[in-house]
């Protein structure tokens, strides 16, 4: 074999793996568990029901709070490293004035955890705490049929689902999620 076909094999090996790589980052969805049969989920274009959650000061807070506001509701655990990777975006896109996007987490893990990770690792936009009770299956109530992480549901200003996505928000998701929230 010569040099010539040795680096084509190279070549066609590299790229071959770069076009596996690309697709199965786009056709990848994360599997997880599903819930048992029967269980409640909501699904786009319903209405978002409230819950009651304690936020990082121990203070309840209610969904109902935010009516009227655009809401991206991220479901996250401080193990979760693609919950993470789109903290930073999350962030940025967090805008409660006005008509801007509301972000608000909730942290599907230990209250001690949480505050530990945010010391390190802040966030401008609220974040509550789902991890140590009743409302921990709260992410399945509001569609996660895979109970993966990270999940996140668009709510509009009216209250209804507009969008739920299993895995990482990535720059053209928010961007359309924007858009689909927009007054």
């Amino acid at each position: 074999m010569n040099w010539k076909s040795a680096l084509l094999i190279v070549a066609l090996a590299a790229v071959g793996g770069f076009a596996g790589i690309w697709v199965g980052g786009i056709v990848h969805q994360p599997q997880g568990t599903p819930p048992p049969p029967g269980t409640p989920m909501l699904a786009v274009g319903d209405m978002a029901s409230d819950f009651q959650l304690a936020d990082l000061q121990g203070q309840m807070q209610t969904l109902a709070q935010w009516r009227g506001k655009a809401i991206l509701l991220n479901f996250w655990a401080t193990w979760c490293p693609p919950c993470i990777e789109e903290m930073p975006l999350l962030d940025g896109a967090h805008a409660p004035e006005g008509d801007g996007l509301m972000v608000i987490g909730v942290a599907l893990d230990d209250g001690a955890a949480v505050q530990q990770f945010l010391a390190k690792n802040p966030v401008s936009y609220p974040i509550l705490l789902a991890g140590d009770t009743a409302e921990a299956d709260l992410s399945t109530r509001f569609g996660n049929s895979k109970s993966v992480l990270p999940y996140s549901v668009l709510i509009g200003r009216d209250g209804r689902v507009l969008a739920q996505k299993f895995g990482l928000i990535r720059p053209h998701d928010l961007e359309a999620w924007q858009a689909l929230s927009a007054p």
